[in-house]
């Protein structure tokens, strides 16, 4: 199988994954809203919202985050090597 070929695959691939969970959203979708369930909580909750596809939410670390743990990091080295002496 050549590069293209795979790549190809993967697409197709890919594209029957989020065709399945798309299916398992709408599932849930309608099991949620069923009947039995109180319509006061479903203000404002639409389908989308319940369960994104595709989109990803990037978690980034602040800036003190980073100074802290290069912090630590260098303890950590400097333990390291003093246990090594």
């Amino acid at each position: 199988m050549t590069w293209a070929e795979f790549r190809l695959r993967l697409i197709a691939f890919n594209r029957s994954e989020q065709r399945n969970e798309y299916k398992l959203r709408r599932l849930s979708w309608i099991t949620y809203i069923a009947p039995h369930q109180d319509p006061k909580k479903l203000r404002g909750m639409k389908e989308d919202n319940w369960w994104k596809i595709g989109k990803k939410d990037v978690v980034r670390v602040s800036d003190n985050g980073k100074k802290r743990f290069i912090e630590e990091y260098k303890k950590y080295l400097e333990k390291k090597e003093n246990a090594r002496a």
